[in-house]
């Protein structure tokens, strides 16, 4: 979510945001969601706000980079792009952790996407977050989106303190440090580059990552939990002949191309449910969930068959991919995403699709 340095929307400093509101009623389960000035209504209308300065921050991104064309905000490069894997549910799968077509022994066609996480188009080699996102197709025809990222916790608390960040990077480097200090505080700022050097690093590939929901989204009855995609281990995504030099600017898609030659990929599904609003905080998107606090439970297997990525055909599935909008909103109701981070995303990610679809 971000904007151009040349004329710095009017956004609130994230350290000075109104205090939120609490939702009226707690739900049985204890957890409850907090809205930005108070109501849904209210909240809205700031996310539209924030999303005029993302689209901003696309058409900044889109001058730095000499590209003819605007492009997502984030998840600018796509490095694999496939339409026919998997997710099967455990046949054993308990019942408490059935919601909607998730049921035991459910086994839904994805498609998968999977990127580098910058704004604009990098080398594979250049340190960065990393991203999978899915398309389920739902058996009664409709779709559910799944979106994560290769660290466990976001480095922004919440929507507003994403985009001044994102505001922030778009502008000149010399002044990344002291407009952060100046708007976040010190123990903010120090807090929020810590999360940035661990999370931006250089990659190993792409199937031997781990990919974090971060955010809550709602699980049926269980509640709402966060998720993860992990590899299943190196016996079932092994490491293939070296296909392009590791500086290659391709070097990620060469290599989850190799592993995909002769062999399927393969991702387990985990979830963790809510415990308490301190342990395992809805609103907060930088506080990790600790696995000691809420175990992992393994619900499903992600398959991608073994196949050509970079033949004509190949090539062709990666480019119609490309031009899908994944949306944590795409979901049944039963699959609510929560959070002030992922409502903003409703608001904020229709607006962005709307700017690079327009090329």
């Amino acid at each position: 979510m971000t904007d151009s340095h040349d004329s710095p929307p009017d956004t609130p400093a994230a350290s000075a945001a109104p205090a939120p509101a609490a939702a009226p009623d707690a739900t049985p389960g204890g957890w409850r969601e907090i809205y930005h000035g108070g109501s849904p209504e209210a909240e809205e209308a700031h996310f539209r706000d924030l999303a005029d300065v993302v689209v901003a921050v696309q058409r900044t991104n889109k001058r730095k980079s000499g590209s003819q064309v605007s492009r997502r905000t984030f998840h600018a490069k796509i490095v694999v792009g496939v339409d026919n894997a998997e997710l099967a549910f455990r046949t054993d799968l308990p019942s408490d952790l059935w919601a909607g077509d998730f049921t035991a022994g459910a086994r839904l066609p994805a498609v998968v996407r999977l990127s580098n996480a910058s704004g604009t188009v990098r080398p594979d080699g250049s340190p960065d977050l990393r991203g999978a996102a899915l398309k389920l197709t739902l058996p009664g025809g409709g779709e559910h989106d799944l979106l994560m990222t290769s660290y466990p916790v976001s480095h922004a608390r919440d929507a507003t303190q994403f985009v001044e960040i994102a505001r922030i990077g778009a502008g000149p480097k010399p002044l990344v440090l002291p407009r952060m200090l100046a708007r976040l505080g010190p123990a903010e700022t120090a807090r929020v580059l810590r999360n940035l050097r661990q999370a931006n690093r250089p990659s190993p590939g792409l199937a031997l990552e781990s990919y974090w929901s971060r955010g809550a989204v709602l699980w049926g009855a269980t509640g709402p939990v966060r998720f993860r995609l992990s590899p299943l281990g190196p016996l079932d995504n092994p490491a293939p002949p070296p296909a392009l030099p590791p500086d290659s600017p391709d070097a990620l898609q060469a290599d989850f191309a190799a592993r995909l030659s002769d062999a399927s990929v393969r991702f387990a599904l985990h979830i963790q449910k809510y415990v308490s609003e301190r342990l395992t905080p809805i609103e907060d998107g930088a506080v990790e969930w600790k696995e000691s606090d809420s175990p992992w439970l393994a619900v499903a297997t992600l398959t991608i068959p073994a196949q050509n990525t970079l033949d004509a055909k190949g090539r062709a599935t990666r480019d119609r991919i490309d031009t899908l909008a994944f949306n944590p909103w795409h979901a049944p109701a039963e699959f609510r995403p929560l959070g002030n981070l992922n409502r903003a995303r409703r608001t904020v990610y229709t607006a962005s699709a709307r700017e690079w679809h327009a090329r």
